[in-house]
């Protein structure tokens, strides 16, 4: 912790532009580092590089990803970075090693499935998962046809007999919203949630959202052999063979998937065990003992409380500012072929009442401290003298959204507690704004629609209500968090202590809603962002707030229309003479 880290990019690819994003890091003295495109810096174009130099702070278990458009996180531009403090602090359970354990869905074709809403309800185009993986090897599902086993195998997260471990688990899927975690016949101590340390909590399960991390402590106690770990995407059980698939729905091959904790270095072969040829565990797997604890789930409102963070930081009773936020979609649907893709039907993320869906800004917002070329997206502009922010998020339709939060951490004080639209009421999807439990009070359509009964209409929520459910809420004890879920119709409440100076992108990190603009922004603390260096990609006609590398005066407006200009050109050369070569080939030929 607190290294310097310094990272060059170099992009490779032939025709796309890259940014990275380091989730859960937050680089408060270097805000250009961030990755986030038209926010931070424009992308890194084909044949260039970058080199990110950042602080490694805060501890914990981060990771980075692409920040583009979402496919190519989706491909498999992602890894784990851990931070780690110089010493562990000796309140923690001790532990012999650490294992870093990352949860993904894989895609045969991202930009097929994910980029144009082709996992989702109404757009039957793909599964809303096809594979799940462990550490970029695909976990097989239990009624999911195989290819031979010797060949694919299960993935292994290996461990030694008597030693303790630290598992870092991090949910890096794109479109599978969730996964709830497993080890057969081994308890779990849970001792870190996206970096913030929490007070020792024993486990039976726990479950993880897109963009969340999770420490706990894992012993292996028990009988050498292979120990089946499940993924349970529950969300797609309802879709599995042997169900009822609703119109707009595709059905999924599976929505429980394996890999197995293995004790490694021990006797195996035709006289013991061996490699599990499916989901049940071998040798000391095959019989695991029952394992202790609390299952560990935030999509249930009362798991928010049973543990809090070893370091609680108390909130006021009165925040400086607060701020309505509402998640939903933006209309008109798709009605002619002639309609441009990612045009119609996009999400926002704003402010209740403007509802603008975001567009990337045509210069870095960052680099004119949001002055200039916003495009109109969603930024706001955080007082200065506003230190405590609250923001409600009412998510006003019928799916949930992971949220994320750059460069900050927000601690959860409230969230809503509606029985009938929880994750095992699937009616819930298909209620319409007329007739439903909410109360009509707080009924909110995402958007101004035809009163006629018709899609527009099962995309509402049950807005929060500060005179009913202030009651509830947690100032002394909340969660420290980057990224949670926000049930679908649902609510929450969060807390965010605005210090850092930059421009920090708040979104939702299913990677098919970043396309179509679930995003906006925070401008925090805009007199105290430092000038932008040179070195930074660029890019749009407004004038930046730069230094040069010795420090001198910012480049004009003019300079960088000039520069764009000569790269214009120079991309039309190389053009050129790529035809001109192409032509001598074919002719060779």
């Amino acid at each position: 912790m607190n290294d310097t880290v310094s990272i060059n990019v170099i992009n490779n690819m032939l025709s796309e532009s890259t940014t990275i994003h380091w989730h859960g890091i937050h680089p408060f003295e270097t805000p250009w580092t961030d990755g986030t495109l038209g926010v931070t810096q424009a992308g890194i174009r084909p044949g260039e590089n970058f080199t990110y130099s950042f602080r490694a702070w805060p501890e914990g278990t981060h990771y980075w990803h692409s920040h583009m458009d979402g496919m190519q996180s989706a491909k498999g531009m992602r890894g784990p970075f851990i931070v780690k403090p110089k010493q562990v602090p000796g309140w923690m359970p001790k532990y012999d090693d650490e294992r870093v354990i990352v949860l993904a869905d894989e895609w045969r074709d991202p930009s097929v499935c994910l980029k144009l809403e082709g996992a989702m309800a109404g757009n039957d185009v793909c599964s809303d998962i096809d594979y799940a993986s462990i550490n970029g090897q695909v976990a097989w599902g239990d009624v999911q046809k195989k290819p031979s086993l010797k060949q694919y195998p299960y993935p292994l997260v290996d461990v030694e007999k008597g030693k303790c471990y630290r598992m870092r688990f991090i949910m890096m899927a794109s479109n599978a919203e969730n996964y709830i975690v497993s080890i057969a016949g081994h308890d779990m101590t849970l001792v870190a949630l996206d970096g913030v340390n929490v007070r020792p909590l024993q486990i039976t399960s726990i479950n993880m959202h897109i963009g969340e991390r999770a420490d706990v402590i894992v012993c292996a106690n028990q009988k050498p052999g292979y120990y089946s770990m499940e993924m349970k995407y529950d969300y797609a059980c309802a879709l599995t063979p042997g169900h009822f698939i609703p119109p707009g729905f595709h059905p999924v091959s599976s929505c429980r998937f394996y890999g197995f904790l293995h004790y490694a270095n021990e006797k195996e072969g035709p006289f013991h065990y061996g490699p599990p040829t499916s989901p049940k565990g071998t040798g000391g797997g095959a019989n695991p003992n029952p394992v202790s604890g609390v299952p560990f789930d935030l999509t249930n409102p009362g798991d928010w409380n049973k543990t809090q963070p070893v370091y609680p930081h108390p909130e006021p009773a009165v925040p400086d500012q607060q701020y309505t936020i509402s998640l939903g979609l933006q209309g008109e649907l798709y009605k002619n072929p002639t309609d441009e893709p990612l045009t119609k039907g996009r999400w926002y993320m704003d402010v209740d009442g403007r509802r603008e869906t975001w567009k990337k800004p045509t210069t870095p917002a960052l680099h004119t401290k949001n002055k200039c070329g916003s495009s109109g997206s969603p930024i706001l502009d955080i007082p200065e003298n506003a230190s405590s922010i609250e923001i409600v998020l009412n998510n006003l339709s019928p799916t949930a959204h992971n949220i994320h939060l750059h460069g900050l951490l927000f601690q959860v004080i409230n969230v809503a507690n509606y029985e009938w639209c929880n994750v095992n009421k699937t009616a819930c999807f298909l209620m319409p704004v007329q007739l439903n439990p909410c109360p009509k009070e707080d009924r909110v359509r995402a958007g101004k629609h035809d009163p006629i009964m018709g899609i527009e209409d099962l995309y509402w929520g049950c807005a929060y209500n500060a005179t009913k459910h202030k009651a509830t809420q947690n100032l002394e004890t909340p969660l420290r968090k980057d990224s949670f879920q926000l049930w679908q119709r649902s609510w929450a409440v969060l807390r965010i202590h605005a210090w850092a100076p930059g421009i920090w992108q708040f979104h939702c990190h299913m990677e098919q809603h970043i396309p179509l603009g679930m995003i906006m922004a925070l401008n925090v603390l805009p007199s105290q962002q430092p000038p932008i260096p040179i070195e930074v990609p660029t890019e749009g006609p407004c004038p930046g707030n730069f230094v040069g590398s010795a420090g001198q005066e910012g480049v004009s407006k003019s300079t960088l229309l000039e520069e764009n200009k000569n790269l214009e050109m120079r991309i039309a050369d190389l053009e050129k003479q790529l035809k001109e070569k192409s032509g001598v080939q074919c002719g060779e030929q």
